[in-house]
C-alpha cells in the first residue's frame, strides 16, 4: 500500500469542499428541529400552579370548520376574541363547543397561572 503525498490538512480541506453543502443542510435541519422541540420543553417545564375563574364579554367570533364537508352547524371550531371583566384585557380563545356564544354574551373562562408567570385561558362550558 502506497502512502499518499497529500497532507492531512489538505485532505481535510478537500473533504470540507466536497461535503460543505451536506453539512450545512444537516445543520439547518437540526436547528429547525431543535427550535420546535424547545416550545414543547418550555410547556413541560412551566406547569400550571393555580387556576382562577373569570368572566369575559365576547367581542368577535371567527368560525373555522375542521372538516370542510361537515354538516352546517356541526364540527365547527370557534375562535373568540374576549374582553375580560377584571382587568379589561383582550384575549383570544380557541375552542370546540356544542353551541356558539353570541357577540356581547358573558362567558366563564378559566385563567391558568403558570410557574414562570405566563397566563393561559380555557373556555368553560357552563
Amino acid at each position: 500500500m502506497r502512502k499518499s503525498n497529500v497532507s492531512f490538512r489538505n485532505r481535510l480541506l478537500i473533504w470540507q469542499y466536497e461535503y460543505r453543502d451536506a453539512v450545512i443542510g444537516v445543520s439547518v435541519f437540526c436547528a429547525l428541529a431543535l427550535m420546535k422541540s424547545i416550545t414543547i420543553v418550555e410547556l413541560q417545564t412551566n406547569p400550571v400552579v393555580a387556576t382562577q375563574r373569570v368572566m369575559g364579554v365576547v367581542e368577535y367570533i371567527r368560525v373555522k370548520p375542521i372538516n370542510p364537508y361537515a354538516m352546517v352547524g356541526h364540527n365547527l371550531y370557534y375562535t373568540y376574541d374576549v374582553r375580560l371583566d377584571d382587568d379589561n384585557t383582550r384575549i383570544s380563545i380557541d375552542d370546540d363547543v356544542e353551541r356558539p356564544h353570541l357577540v356581547g354574551s358573558l362567558i366563564p373562562i378559566e385563567r391558568q397561572h403558570h410557574k414562570y408567570g405566563v397566563d393561559t385561558y380555557r373556555l368553560l362550558n357552563g
